[in-house]
């Protein structure tokens, strides 16, 4: 199994054993705006389980 690029990735391949290790690269190391969406995504997944958002300040740092 493997990913094909389309649109601004069209011509790379990407086997499914290196899939994992291309994406990570693209999102820390890629463009400023790739980088920003994967810190949103990022947070949002970890956060959507066993947390809950609050809205004021807390005032000790973890």
């Amino acid at each position: 199994m493997y990913y094909e690029g389309i649109g601004p990735e069209q011509g790379t391949i990407v086997n499914d054993e290196d899939a994992y290790a291309y994406a990570l690269e693209r999102c820390l190391s890629g463009t400023e705006e790739d980088k920003q969406d994967f810190k949103e995504m990022l947070v949002e997944w970890f956060y959507s389980g066993n947390w809950a958002r609050r809205e004021e300040e807390y005032a000790e740092v973890i």
